[in-house]
């Protein structure tokens, strides 16, 4: 009876020595990650993607924004750009030796992003796993394919669709029937407000300055239909070719040399005038 107190005590520092073994033991069964890069997109400058038979696509990063600069010059699509970057970031658990590459497409790759000198060639998709296999770095490694899908097919895909900048900010906008401009910090339509408000004016505004087209091409060929003058607050000034109104918008930069297509229900709102708060209720 008298060995009970000294034998609790023996039995309580095997189960915390025990408890301690487990709780400090390496993890076994915790899979090795790989990273592709060491590159962080935050510090990215260049980016250069290639497809068999088709001209690189670059773009850069110029004055803290991307640009595409061939096979035409064009503001960048921060957000595809972004998508792009994502592969540096990428980790696996499947690393392999960079031998026999045709076994996974890679001795002719589907295409490859060169991203400051790193490059990414991608191959194959596995039809079990469903990873695509990507050779960088002397090695060949396995992502999820989302990574492959970020790669444009065309330099347009990085083009931003914004009409305007995010600097150019209109303070007047002249079509053929109508022009709409700020007076002493007012908003005036030329043709009489109608009833519209203040807020009716600035929403159309706003739409200029938010136009979002459906895709942005290179050249600014083709008659043009009609003139749209805009003057910025900064004091430049821009005039916008209209090359087609239907079935869709085709606005023209001369000054980008390229053109913007819109849908029909973005042109109705660009093109008409500002409609009365009354008016798009009674429409709904």
């Amino acid at each position: 009876m008298r060995r009970a107190p000294w034998l609790n005590v023996a039995l309580a520092a095997v189960v915390a020595a025990l408890g301690a073994w487990v709780y400090f033991k390496p993890a076994r069964d915790t899979p090795a990650e790989f990273p592709l890069s060491v590159l962080k997109p935050s510090e990215a400058k260049s980016i250069r993607v290639e497809r068999p038979g088709e001209p690189p696509i670059l773009i850069e990063k110029q004055a803290g924004s991307w640009r595409v600069t061939a096979p035409f010059a064009a503001r960048g699509d921060d957000l595809r750009v972004q998508r792009l970057l994502e592969i540096v970031e990428a980790k696996t658990a499947h690393k392999l030796p960079a031998t026999d590459l045709a076994r996974f497409e890679l001795e002719r790759p589907q295409a490859s992003v060169i991203i400051d000198g790193q490059a990414f060639a991608f191959g194959m998709v596995g039809a079990v796993a469903r990873e695509q296999y990507v050779l960088t770095r002397g090695s060949v490694y396995t992502v999820h394919p989302r990574y492959g899908t970020a790669l444009p097919a065309s330099a347009g895909e990085l083009a931003s669709r914004h009409l305007l900048a995010p600097g150019e900010a209109p303070v007047r906008i002249e079509l053929k029937d109508f022009t709409v401009e700020q007076r002493d910090g007012k908003w005036t339509l030329s043709t009489g407000t109608g009833g519209l408000s203040q807020d009716d004016l600035i929403r159309w505004i706003e739409d200029w300055r938010l136009a979002g087209a459906t895709r942005v091409e290179p050249g600014v060929k083709g008659k043009t239909l009609a003139e749209i003058r805009i003057r910025l607050k900064d004091g430049g000034a821009l005039t916008l070719g209209m090359l087609a109104r239907e079935p869709e918008l085709v606005l023209a930069r001369p000054d980008e040399k390229l053109q913007y297509h819109f849908r029909p229900e973005i042109a109705k709102r660009l093109l008409f005038p500002p409609a009365a708060a009354q008016e798009r209720a009674a429409k709904k």
